[in-house]
């Protein structure tokens, strides 16, 4: 029993490289670099200026998933200066299970 516990712990350590790895692929694939980075100056709010602002918010996350499947709202204004993300039919499609584990990675940028 703790073989497979020590086991599952250091493989769950191990893959959160590989985890970070696929989630940075899935933005490159859906061409959120091209108006984000991960750090520094671009178009948009890089990824970790985002996980700094809304990484204490844990309530914003079912809001950030939203926005990256469907661009920013029409309501409530803008979340982030005066620029909006672009509605899907401007940019590539994202899933809702690919929206997810782009803000879980995006949040957990430090």
């Amino acid at each position: 029993m703790r073989t497979s516990l020590v086991f599952a712990v250091v493989t769950l350590i191990a893959s959160g490289p590989a985890l970070a790895d696929s989630a940075l692929e899935l933005a490159q694939g859906k061409a959120c670099l091209v108006c984000h980075s991960v750090e520094g100056i671009s178009q948009a709010p890089s990824f970790k200026s985002i996980a700094n602002k809304y990484r204490e918010l844990p309530r914003e996350e079912s809001r950030l998933v939203s926005t990256v499947m469907w661009g920013s709202p029409t309501y409530g204004g803008y979340h982030w200066g005066t620029t909006k993300m672009p509605t899907p039919g401007a940019r590539v499609r994202v899933t809702q299970s690919e929206a997810t584990q782009l803000v879980e990675w995006i949040l957990s940028l430090k």
